[in-house]
This record gives C-alpha cells, sequence and structure tokens, in this order.
C-alpha cells in the first residue's frame, strides 16, 4: 500500500462508506446522512422500473394462491420491481397441480398475482405464450412455421415441424410462423378472450423472448418481395437456388433478406399493437432475429438485450474458472443495439435479460455479477431482467423447483439476503441511469445490406454471440476504437436515419440528439440511405465516411437505375483535401461530408467530445440532465484510479454518489474551459456516479478523500477466531475456534455440505498510539459475502470486490470485537445430494442440465471454499484534501 502524496498525485484509495441496514432495508444513505444531505446529495426517489425485475418461471403453472402470496413477498421485501412470468414444463409428481395454460383457472390465479404484486408495490409481465417462441395448439398447419425448398426449379416450403420449447401444459404445439402477421393475429384470439376478465392495469406489459423460431418462408413472401423489390422472385428462382453468377445470386438473397426482415417486423408491429390494446408495454428480444435489429428493437416499447455467459475481467480477486464457465462470452457491442435503439427511438428504458448461464449451476457470486453489471450499464442498459426465479411450492423439498439455464435468484438460495443488498445497488444506479437523456454524440451506421448481400445459406440471423455479423465487422473495429477514445455513440438504422432531422445545430432522432453520423466501411448503400444522408448535410449536418464511400447500391431491382441514380447523386460533390493525408472534404448546403482512413481526422471536423478517462481504460457512460450531467464510471481494470480526472462536459461543481452504500458527498472539481477536473479513487471493481452542475456550486457535506499514512504498515489481526453457524442446512455443523483462517470445509463432516452463514469473531487490540484519521479493514478472500460488524455495530456489508471497509468511529483505542457473518454458494449442499442419490433433480422434458447441455451431476464436483479466508488486515488512513 502506497503512502499519501500531494493532493495534484494520482493515487489509488476511494473510501467506501456503508450501512448495512440501510442496504437492506432501503434504497438511500442511513437516517443520519439523510437528515444531513440537502437535494444535491439526494438520490432519486426510487421507483418499481428502477428495482431489477426476475423471469419468474411457473413449472407446470402448478401454482396456488399461498404460496403466490409467499414467493411474491418474499421478492417484493428483497427489493425486486416485478417479475415476468413464464409457464414451463413442471415437476414429475406435481401433475394433479398442473393448470393448463389460459384456461379459467389460469386466469384466476394470473389474477389473484395481478391483486397481490399490485399491493405489494410489484409490476406484473407475461410471456405471450409459454416456453419460446411464440406457438401452441392453436397454431394450425397453415399458420405454423415453413422452411424454404425448391423442388423441379419450382418453390416448395415445406413444414420445420418444430414446437415450442419447453411448453407449460396447454402450451404445447406448433411454433408460430414469425414472418405472417396474419398468423399472429390469429394466434393472439385466444389470448385477447381469456385475458378479458382482468382488471384494467392488471397486467404491465407482455414479453417476446429472443429469435429462435427455425422457419425462413411465409406464403406472403412473393407478394412482399415483387412490392419492395419490382420483381418477381419466382422468376429469379435458379438464382435463389445458388445458380449462376454468385454476384447475382447475393443480390437476389439481399433482397429476399430484406424482405424477410420487414415482414417479421411487421409482425412484431403488430404484437406491439395488441399488447397496447391490452393496456400494456411490449418488451421485446430483436437478437437472433433475421432483420434489422435496430428496428425490431425500437418497434417495441422496451427493447431488451440479454447477457449470456461470463466475462473476463481483469480484476484482482476475480474467479474465471474454466470448470465453471460455458461457452459463450456476453457481447457488449451487441447490447448496445437494444440500448441504441432506445436512445434513438425515446424508450426511456432499455432492458437486459441479465446472468443467463452466468456460471455453473450453484456457483454464481454476488462478486461475480457486479462487474457483468457495470459492464452492462455501460453500455446504456438501465433495466435488469434477472434470468430469473422459478416458483416453488413450500412443501418442495429443498432446492425446490428450479429451471436449468437460471442463476437462482429465490429464498432458497442461501445467498437470498446478500440478493437485497444487490437488488438495492441496482436499484439506486438505475435511478440515475434513467434519469435525463442519453448524451452521446455520433450516430454510427448499422450497414446491414453488406451482411445481407451474401450468396451463401438463405436468412441471415444476427444472433446475441455476434462474432461474425459485428464484433468481427468493420463496423465493429469502429466502434471499438470510439469506445477506446471516449466517444459515445448509438447504432442507427436506415429507417431510422429517415426519421431524423437537422435543426438548431443538432442531429435530432425522436429521442435523442447528436452532433454528426460516421458511416463505418461498407461497400453496399441503398440509394435512399444515401439521398437522406445528403438531405442531413444539405440541411447543416456533418457525415462522416470512414474509408472509402461505399461503391454500390444492394440488391437486383431495378438495379441499373438505382445505379445511375446513386453516382448521379454524388456526382455534383465537390471533393477537396483536408488538412490530413487521404482526408476528403465535400461541403453539402449548410453541412460536409468527409471520407478518409483516419477516424481521428474524420472526428476534428466534428464537435464529438471525447472523455478522456477512455484513455486510462475505464469506461464511462454519460446522461444530459436539466442541469448538468450524470456520469457512469466504472474500474473494470486492474489498476486502482486515484487523482485527477478529466470530464469531457463543462460543470462548475459535481457530486459523487455511491451506488453500493447509498452514500453521496460533494466531489473536489476544478473548471476547465473545455471541461472539468474532478478527483476519483476507485479501486479495482469500483464505480461511481459523478453528478454535475454546469452553472453554480453543488451544496452539501463534501465527499471524504482518504490516503495510507506515509509509514502505514497492514496489521495483521491475528488471535482466536471463533465460528458459529448460524443459518442454512442441511444441518448446522457444530463451532469451532481456529487460530487461522481456511475454509470451513476443512472442518469435514456436516461443514463440508453446508450452505448458509457462519459468524466469524475475534477479539483483537488496536496497537498503543496508533493514529490514524480512520482504518481500512480488508478481509482478503471472502467466499462469498460478508457483513461486517466492529463492537456490535454493523458497518458493512460487502459483496463484491474489492472487500476492504472503512471502519470510521466505530473503531475505538484499545480492545475491540470483530464479527464477521459469511454466506456461501449452494454448489457444497447440491455436491452432497448427487452424491447422495437423492432425486431431486426431477423435472419433465428437458430436466436439468449442467453448462454444457449435459446431463447434470455434481457428485464429482470439488468441494468449494467457503467462509472467511483472509488475510484480515487493518490499515491506518489519514485524509486527503485534493
Amino acid at each position: 500500500m502506497s503512502p499519501c502524496a500531494p493532493a495534484f498525485a494520482s493515487r489509488f484509495w476511494r473510501l467506501l462508506f456503508a450501512s448495512a441496514a440501510c442496504l437492506a432495508a432501503g434504497l438511500t444513505a442511513s437516517p443520519l446522512a439523510r437528515a444531513a444531505a440537502p437535494d444535491d446529495l439526494a438520490w432519486p426517489a426510487v421507483q418499481r422500473e428502477h428495482k431489477p425485475w426476475t423471469r419468474w418461471w411457473w413449472p407446470g403453472s402448478a401454482v396456488d394462491p399461498a404460496n403466490l402470496t409467499r414467493e411474491l413477498t418474499a421478492l417484493a421485501e428483497a427489493g425486486l420491481g416485478g417479475v415476468e412470468i413464464t409457464p414451463i414444463y413442471g415437476a414429475k409428481g406435481a401433475e394433479e397441480r398442473f393448470v393448463p395454460f389460459l384456461s379459467p383457472k389460469y386466469v384466476e390465479l394470473l389474477a389473484h398475482t395481478a391483486a397481490e404484486a399490485r399491493r405489494l408495490g410489484l409490476g406484473v409481465d407475461m410471456a405471450t405464450g409459454t416456453g419460446w417462441p411464440f406457438g401452441g395448439p392453436q397454431v394450425g398447419p397453415d399458420d405454423a412455421e415453413l422452411k424454404i425448398a425448391l423442388a423441379d426449379g419450382q418453390l416448395a416450403p415445406r413444414p420445420t415441424g418444430f414446437k415450442v420449447k419447453r411448453a407449460a401444459p396447454g402450451g404445447a404445439g406448433p411454433v408460430l410462423n414469425p414472418f405472417s402477421p396474419a398468423a399472429l393475429a390469429r394466434y393472439l384470439v385466444p389470448f385477447t378472450a381469456a385475458l378479458a376478465p382482468l382488471p384494467p392495469g392488471a397486467l404491465h406489459g407482455q414479453f417476446h423472448d429472443s429469435f429462435e423460431y427455425t422457419a425462413n418462408w411465409t406464403p406472403e413472401l412473393p407478394e412482399k418481395f415483387l412490392a419492395q423489390h419490382g420483381y418477381d422472385l419466382r422468376d429469379r428462382l435458379a438464382e435463389f437456388g445458388g445458380a449462376g453468377d454468385p454476384e447475382i445470386v447475393a443480390r437476389v438473397k439481399s433482397d429476399y433478406r430484406e424482405t424477410l426482415a420487414q415482414l417479421h417486423l411487421d409482425y412484431v408491429k403488430t404484437w406491439v399493437e395488441w399488447t397496447h390494446r391490452l393496456g400494456g408495454v411490449a418488451r421485446n428480444q430483436a437478437h437472433g432475429a433475421p432483420g434489422n435489429l435496430l428496428d425490431l428493437y425500437a418497434a417495441a416499447d422496451i427493447p431488451e438485450t440479454e447477457v449470456f455467459g461470463a466475462s473476463a475481467f481483469p480484476l484482482p480477486g476475480y474467479r474465471y474458472e474454466a470448470a465453471e464457465l460455458g461457452k459463450n462470452l456476453p457481447q457488449p457491442l451487441v447490447n448496445r443495439f437494444a440500448s441504441s435503439a432506445a436512445h434513438v427511438a425515446g424508450r426511456p428504458h432499455a432492458s437486459s435479460e441479465t446472468f443467463t448461464w452466468l456460471r455453473e449451476h450453484f456457483h454464481e457470486s454476488p462478486s461475480e455479477m457486479k462487474p457483468e453489471l457495470d459492464q452492462l450499464f455501460l453500455t446504456g442498459i438501465n433495466h435488469v431482467f434477472y434470468h430469473g426465479t422459478a416458483y416453488s411450492p413450500a412443501d418442495a423439498p429443498w432446492p425446490g423447483w428450479l429451471f436449468y439455464a437460471s442463476t437462482q435468484f429465490n429464498p432458497r438460495n442461501p445467498l437470498w439476503r446478500d440478493f437485497a443488498a444487490l437488488n438495492a445497488y441496482i436499484a439506486r444506479a438505475q435511478s440515475l441511469l434513467q434519469a435525463g437523456a442519453p448524451d452521446n454524440d455520433l450516430l454510427v451506421y448499422w450497414p446491414v445490406y453488406d451482411l445481407w448481400h451474401r450468396a451463401e445459406g438463405w436468412d441471415r440471423r444476427f444472433s446475441m454471440h455476434g462474432r461474425d455479423w459485428l464484433t468481427e465487422s468493420p463496423t465493429g473495429e469502429t466502434a471499438r476504437l470510439l469506445i477506446a477514445r471516449g466517444c459515445a455513440f448509438d447504432f442507427i438504422s436506415d429507417a431510422q436515419l429517415d426519421q431524423t432531422r437537422f435543426a438548431a445545430g443538432e442531429l435530432k432522432t425522436p429521442g435523442a440528439a447528436y452532433r454528426a453520423i460516421l458511416v463505418p466501411r461498407c461497400e453496399h448503400l441503398p440509394l435512399a440511405t444515401l439521398q437522406r444522408l445528403l438531405a442531413l448535410a444539405h440541411d447543416g449536418a456533418t457525415v462522416l465516411f470512414l474509408g472509402a464511400l461505399p461503391a454500390d447500391v444492394p440488391g437486383l431491382g431495378r438495379l441499373a437505375e438505382r445505379r445511375a441514380q446513386f453516382q448521379a447523386a454524388l456526382a455534383p460533390l465537390a471533393w477537396a483535401d483536408g488538412p490530413t493525408a487521404g482526408l476528403r472534404i465535400a461541403p453539402v448546403g449548410e453541412g460536409q461530408m468527409a471520407v478518409g482512413p483516419s477516424l481521428t481526422a474524420l472526428l476534428a471536423l466534428t464537435r464529438a467530445t471525447a472523455e478522456p478517462l477512455a484513455t486510462q481504460g475505464v469506461d464511462v457512460l454519460r446522461r444530459r440532465t436539466a442541469d448538468g450531467y450524470i456520469y457512469f464510471v466504472a474500474n473494470l481494470t486492474a489498476q486502482p484510479l486515484d487523482g485527477w480526472v478529466q470530464l469531457g462536459r463543462a460543470a462548475q461543481s459535481a457530486v459523487l454518489l455511491d451506488a453500493r452504500t447509498g452514500r453521496a458527498g460533494v466531489a473536489a472539481l476544478h473548471p476547465l474551459p473545455d471541461g472539468a477536473e474532478v478527483f476519483l479513487q476507485l479501486r479495482p471493481g469500483e464505480s461511481i456516479f459523478v453528478r454535475t452542475l454546469t452553472k453554480r456550486a453543488a451544496r452539501g457535506a463534501a465527499w471524504p478523500y482518504f490516503c495510507e499514512n506515509e509509514d502505514a504498515t497492514p496489521i495483521a489481526l491475528a488471535g482466536e477466531w471463533r465460528v458459529r453457524f448460524s443459518a442454512g442446512g442441511p444441518e448446522l455443523p457444530p463451532a469451532f475456534a481456529t487460530p487461522t483462517l481456511h475454509s470451513w470445509t476443512e472442518q469435514g463432516g456436516e461443514a463440508e455440505r453446508f450452505a448458509g452463514t457462519a459468524r466469524y469473531e475475534l477479539d483483537f487490540t488496536l496497537p498503543a498510539g496508533a493514529k490514524a484519521d480512520d482504518w481500512l479493514l480488508s478481509l482478503g478472500d471472502v467466499r462469498e459475502t460478508a457483513r461486517v460488524f466492529i463492537n456490535g455495530t454493523e458497518v458493512d456489508h460487502l459483496w463484491s470486490l474489492p472487500f476492504v471497509t472503512r471502519l470510521g468511529p466505530t473503531l475505538r483505542p484499545g480492545r475491540n470485537q470483530l464479527a464477521i457473518e459469511v454466506t456461501n454458494l449452494a454448489a457444497n449442499r447440491i455436491r452432497d445430494l448427487d452424491r447422495r442419490g437423492v432425486a431431486w433433480k426431477n423435472f419433465h422434458e428437458i430436466n436439468f442440465v449442467n453448462i454444457h447441455y449435459k446431463s447434470f451431476d455434481a457428485a464429482e464436483w470439488p468441494l468449494q471454499p467457503s467462509g472467511l479466508l483472509g488475510p484480515v488486515t487493518l490499515t491506518p488512513l489519514r485524509t486527503l484534501k485534493p
């Protein structure tokens, strides 16, 4: 640990302020802090949408009023904001409890759920079907999925035979054709009738899961194709089947893919309009679809992305063990498609299905969740949906009814009480992430026509995993460069560009304002899109092309005519050499177009602001408010951030807000002509909100800064640790005492299979003459969460990296008692069940699989380290005045 340095130098301490009582009971700071805090230090009043929601699977829809109320109460008390009901297959042996989907009894139970949720302050969404994708018994042959087939040179589409996956009782049947709005309208008729008895407002909204349909044809396609492209696809079946010039084949298939995209967009819009007629909001996961994802996301009221798998963060103490991981990684660039659509279209919420297959079952720790959440927040997502929670009746033996791809957010998880602190963190963070408006300077065009222009295959699907279509594409490369420079951007589609205007010096979409448009390197650009870009430039916009101008139009219909018009539109531009090599600039009306190989040179032509923090590897999200800006800063690097950092927007003052603890204070800040400097202290894994004010000084107590004493040496806390197990199962192991910290599993016996909480106590004496303005307690390795008490006072609830906290006035000279309540994972208890052959995996359909979708068996798992592993140290601190 380094000593203090002058205020202008960089160091790495930011103090953690904590009150575990306020974490458990509320989403604000302690009562004392609330009483002293003026408005500038106040957090927004937490609303239902600020809190995390959860997908709530109903196995077999075998629910009853008493258990529904019990579970909803637990969810509300833990700080969740709502549920999304998705019925799935049921548990074996519970068949007599199954309730058919949309039956009168089902709707009665749904009404009970809605009424109880309203009483508890929760919202209720429902999936428009069971399992996924849309489908069921009402889907007849004419409305079911079709797949392309050619026979004797003629179209001969055939049924896919695809059935609803993970269907609940009453919901099994063929999957609906996702390219037929008419089929969808017929599919929704039973829903309209069944849901009619519900009172207005009973359901908050409807949900459509990610595109996992298998169809690629619909009878409506030829007519739609002809209307869109001016020629009959049936006249080009040879090329459509792959024969002839590959360039012509690619063009025909591009037209087909564009038509398919429009049909699915019409399908989604039909569902959204139906949802609105029911008085609800529509939440859609567009990823996976063979369409323009930006348009599909924007068609919904809440665009929803997905976090699937685990990221490899370089944080000290972060565990990333191959045996616990699946093959897929989260894709932050893909997540930006949902937030971009929300920003451009003016949707206040961009949501995410969160923690799908975060780790192998029962290995998911809150300390592994926070960095994923922070990474997600940095992409612009501001409405978390957990994946998720399985309903389980009180009489089901532990671990109860479960879903196989879930991080188990339920009261049977030993970490349940710690999830309340996680939920509080999310609620505070989202209260600011939903405030104001997005403040991204650039619109980055997504050249989907380059992806559609391919001779191979039929439809082109854009999955969540995104490597082939985004992360390894020129657009993905451009996006990564912008992120590294700290240039905030949103992706935009052709249709969204058509809704964009330039006025009062800004590009204005229906939802946000921007400073320039950037077109990544691409080969194909629709004529209408070029004409729109020229019109925006004529009105005053700056339009940038990275690398080169697009060379051609996509598709085959009216190709010669469109090519001529494309070249004619570009011909009047008077290009001149710019100030750097390869840069060319053309004035267009009141604005300009520019093309060149250097992103730096192109951005210099705009008023886009780079956030300097990004050059230190620290990501930043910025939002605009009526009187300033909100920054979210997350240190997901291996190095501490400690010192003056520059903000890209001007500010007179700033407030720091810690979403983990709820504490706030006025930051040390220096106004600059082109921004501001603020003093930040963030250890690896920590995050902070910076709320700036542009025209006045912030009111309230200063944010305290600390650093180590110059001659500081961490004091190892030694002595006899007394360990007592307080809550969990299957049985409480016997207490023990130890002079050295180690995994409690080393005690053997019941301790090996125990999942729950143990209390560690240690009496220690603060060295005589020790002087400090405060003391930093470091717990070292914690498996998995820790509530910290000093002399009987709860100081902090530590559930994320790093496991350190400042002790404040609770530490006194002489004798002190440290108590730490540590909770472990459920893994060892599950291991014990499988070693003893207990039949807890007892579900229909897929039953229960591991992260590799193989039969789940934990019997050979190694024991997971559990408890306080340490080392536990105290370090003296002194006040730092930047």
